[in-house]
């Protein structure tokens, strides 16, 4: 399940890196849009108390599907192949590793059973959500989770973790100034030539507002860019009957329509502009440079 709408209209116009750039100019959407922000990170909020079964919603990302895949077996199968993709060709093991955004944590628990990090630390602004984290999978070695806000501060050292990944977070970005944040607070917890791994939701062109900052702080370079935006619609329309059968069940009718936003179904504005091509679905692995001077806290 993806939250990456609210960056969908705000990235349209790219910002100059040197100045700030507002979310919206017309007040009356950008009051519609901040509404829809704050609807949809409180039903984010409240996710963990609608159906703690974790064998039925696992994941919280749209995932990634070969073209030739079809069965939906609802294990969250390819939600961890999304995981695999965005984790392709960078080693783990032995690694520091910081998961930004790990929903309901079955994302960080794979990753550790499967790359067998060094240490690997899920953080969310949720609280709840982090305490269904903890009750699920605090008996993982080497794993924890945390209660944290990336847009404001990484409560971590100076170069400290060798990999940062997020998938579908930009939700947490509902202002330019927090993007910024978000990269400089990267910068700083990055070791030298560690990795920054991500993927969302981009304009047509690639580029989204986090690419651009984290290109234009220098300190950061693109190692690989891959549009995956037709593996993506194909998950999701591989698991379209699931998704909305769990949100029929257990969402009430009131909060379905967001509920439908909020996972990528097929008809909603976020599938429909990904599918008729006003937005693509990319990966991007980004390496932090050894010459940029890591800020001082």
């Amino acid at each position: 399940i993806g939250l990456d709408f609210f960056l969908l209209e705000s990235y349209v116009a790219k910002p100059t890196l040197s100045r700030s750039a507002p979310v919206c100019d017309d007040v009356v959407k950008c009051q519609q849009k901040s509404e829809n922000f704050d609807r949809l990170s409180l039903w984010y909020k409240n996710i963990s108390s609608i159906y703690t079964n974790v064998n039925e919603l696992q994941f919280m990302n749209w995932g990634y599907a070969d073209l030739d895949e079809h069965i939906d077996d609802n294990t969250g199968y390819y939600s961890k192949k999304l995981y695999q993709q965005v984790l392709a060709n960078i080693t783990l093991t032995d690694q520091n590793i910081l998961e930004v955004g790990c929903g309901r944590g079955a994302g960080a628990a794979w990753c550790v059973r499967t790359y067998a990090s060094r240490s690997y630390v899920g953080m969310d602004p949720s609280g709840d959500v982090i305490s269904l984290c903890e009750q699920c999978y605090s008996t993982i070695p080497r794993l924890s989770f945390m209660i944290a806000d990336p847009k404001t501060h990484l409560s971590f050292q100076n170069e400290s973790m060798d990999v940062v990944l997020s998938l579908e977070t930009t939700k947490i970005f509902d202002e330019i100034i927090a993007v910024k944040r978000f990269v400089d607070e990267i910068t700083r917890v990055l070791t030298p030539n560690g990795y920054f791994l991500w993927c969302g939701l981009c304009n047509v062109d690639g580029s989204s507002l986090l690419i651009d900052y984290l290109t234009g702080n220098n300190a950061f370079i693109i190692k690989e860019k891959v549009n995956i935006t037709r593996n993506v619609l194909h998950a999701l329309d591989i698991q379209s009957n699931s998704r909305t059968d769990f949100i029929d069940r257990y969402i009430q009718p009131a909060e379905q329509e967001y509920c439908r936003l909020f996972a990528g179904l097929p008809g909603t504005e976020l599938y429909d502009n990904m599918q008729q091509g006003r937005a693509e679905y990319w990966r991007v692995v980004f390496r932090k440079k050894t010459t940029k001077k890591t800020p001082i806290v």
